[in-house]
């Protein structure tokens, strides 16, 4: 589908099959023979997000594996020997996320990213190779505005290859993630990449770039693959409607995935009707696909000078999912 960046989550191969094995095997890129950029995350936000099955304090994070129950501690100096291990070429620091609206635990939460970052940075000039493995640091502070400016100058006096924008999609609404993004975008540096973790809907993707972000990733395209949703320029399809039964159109005409080009909405809502793996599969190349093509169009219209026009097109069409945080209703374009 010509992506051109994979993401692979260090908390999942940690636990299995093992970081040790992997750089046996090379390396997460000839592990999955992809010769392709790689970038892993920390494991930070599986680790926090895993609630009462693990335990915070200054110096990491101790847990418990949802696997098989077995106790197990991530530092700020461990996730990094495990990104050099895994061999990606982007690897993150260290951090946590907390709810972005309550303000003293992101103020806590604040301080500990930028004492770990630190940490993270001592070791991979230790034991990595900086040349190789590019470090990006990660901007926290919820939805407060002081907190952002002052994580901004916290991580970029570190002087990094990159930096990624923390701490959204996590429970506030769509207004207030792009007016935290709005704020928080032009204060990094324009000479290096911006990263948005954790985002990654159709909508999500305009208005990021439109406020000055560069790389994104989601679970979104698959996860909803594997419930029956396709994405389409017009909104989400839901294939389990019986609407779809006898419908002889692909999923998005004019879409040029396999999927749209070989089955028909019918086929595809049988396959998830009857519980068939391969209509994850399909829905999932589809999404992907869609995606990827919406990522390449922005960058074609912003090197034509026509990306404000092409954003105001594609939103005016879109269609959010209603009764959801994707529904809620978003400030217009800069």
């Amino acid at each position: 589908m010509g992506a051109t960046l994979v993401l692979a989550n260090t908390y999942h191969l940690y636990l299995r099959p093992g970081d040790e094995l992997v750089a046996d095997f090379g390396g997460v890129h000839r592990f999955m023979a992809w010769d392709g950029p790689v970038l892993t995350d920390s494991g930070g936000f599986q680790v926090f997000s895993l609630g009462e099955i693990r335990e915070i304090d200054a110096g990491g994070v101790t847990f418990r594996s949802h696997l098989d129950g077995s106790k197990h501690r991530l530092t700020p100096e461990k996730s990094i020997r495990i990104q050099h291990n895994l061999g990606a070429d982007i690897i993150m620091a260290f951090d946590e996320c907390t709810d972005p609206k309550e303000r003293g635990a992101v103020e806590a939460a604040l301080e500990r990213t930028h004492r770990w970052l630190g940490l993270c940075r001592d070791e991979h000039l230790r034991s990595g190779d900086p040349q190789r493995q590019a470090l990006f640091g990660i901007v926290q502070g919820g939805v407060f505005h002081d907190l952002r400016a002052r994580s901004v100058e916290a991580v970029t006096a570190h002087d990094l290859p990159g930096y990624a924008v923390g701490g959204l999609a996590v429970g506030e609404t769509k207004a207030e993630m792009y007016d935290t993004l709005e704020f928080t975008a032009p204060l990094l540096p324009a000479d290096r990449p911006r990263y948005l973790m954790g985002v990654g809907s159709p909508e999500d993707l305009v208005h990021g770039v439109a406020r000055g972000i560069d790389i994104f990733d989601c679970v979104l395209p698959t996860r909803i693959a594997r419930n029956g949703a396709a994405l389409t320029r017009a909104g989400r399809m839901n294939m389990r409607n019986l609407q779809y039964a006898t419908d002889h159109d692909p999923i998005e005409p004019g879409c040029t995935c396999y999927a749209c080009q070989t089955f028909t909405r019918g086929y595809i809502r049988h396959l998830v009707q009857a519980s068939e793996i391969l209509a994850h599969q399909l829905l999932s190349l589809h999404n992907l696909h869609f995606l990827l093509t919406l990522m390449r169009e922005m960058r074609a219209a912003i090197l034509d000078g026509t990306f404000a026009d092409y954003a105001k097109q594609f939103l005016a069409t879109y269609q959010p999912v209603a009764g959801t945080q994707e529904g809620v209703s978003a400030p217009p374009l800069g």
